[in-house]
């Protein structure tokens, strides 16, 4: 009796620690765009239209503390090649090689800092040449229909995915720079060199799974 109440034991634990491992597998907890607080930058001065860096989500405030006590608010944008690059208007303000740099609010203030699903399945339509070329997105970006990008209205802008069309199994990866689509019915508008990729131009509307690859800008 004892021993038919030890085998019990372990196969309950065993059953216990098995569906333990699933429930961890298959719980789902939202993926956060990551910004830091606070970082010590190394200034440069470049031909940039606008300050970038490669600590932040694109479009953070900023607060820069300079070693002469001064402070000086900014908006900037995510670059991968630089801790801290200005415009040369800021040479005269920014004396200084170095200086702490503050995060006042993380990516755009209407920006979500999360994002909501992994795994979408959902129609995609496409716009560009005639409806935005050389415009501003969303998320302040030039539109350049002959770059990998979408427009989602639930995604966090800079969020990688992958994009794979379910009538012919073609798959290619972008990033939401815009939002929309404002259509009834359509859950993501593609930029023509996307959906291009995925070969639904005639078709204009196709069913796709997207997947989450890497929520908002990347931060160092």
């Amino acid at each position: 009796m004892f021993k038919n109440l030890l085998l019990s034991l372990v196969f309950s634990c065993l059953l216990f620690t098995s569906c333990g491992r699933i429930f961890k597998q298959n719980t789902f907890s939202l993926e956060r765009a990551k910004c830091v607080e606070q970082f010590v930058a190394k200034v440069q001065f470049c031909n940039v239209r606008r300050p970038v860096s490669d600590k932040v989500q694109d479009g953070s405030l900023l607060k820069l503390v300079l070693p002469s006590g001064k402070t000086l608010k900014l908006a900037v944008y995510y670059s991968p090649f630089y801790d801290l690059c200005l415009p040369y208007t800021y040479k005269k303000v920014v004396k200084a090689d170095r200086v702490v740099a503050e995060v006042i609010h993380c990516g755009y203030s209407k920006n979500k800092p999360y994002c909501p699903w992994v795994v979408k399945v959902g129609l995609a339509s496409w716009y560009g040449y005639g409806d935005g070329s050389g415009k501003y997105t969303a998320s302040g970006r030039i539109f350049n229909p002959e770059f990998y990008g979408l427009a989602n209205k639930e995604l966090p802008f800079g969020t990688l995915v992958r994009i794979t069309n379910l009538e012919n199994g073609k798959s290619v990866k972008a990033i939401v720079l815009d939002r929309g689509p404002f259509v009834k019915g359509r859950d993501f508008d593609l930029y023509p060199k996307t959906m291009r990729a995925l070969g639904g131009i005639k078709e204009g509307v196709i069913p796709v799974k997207v997947e989450v690859l890497r929520c908002g800008w990347p931060v160092r």
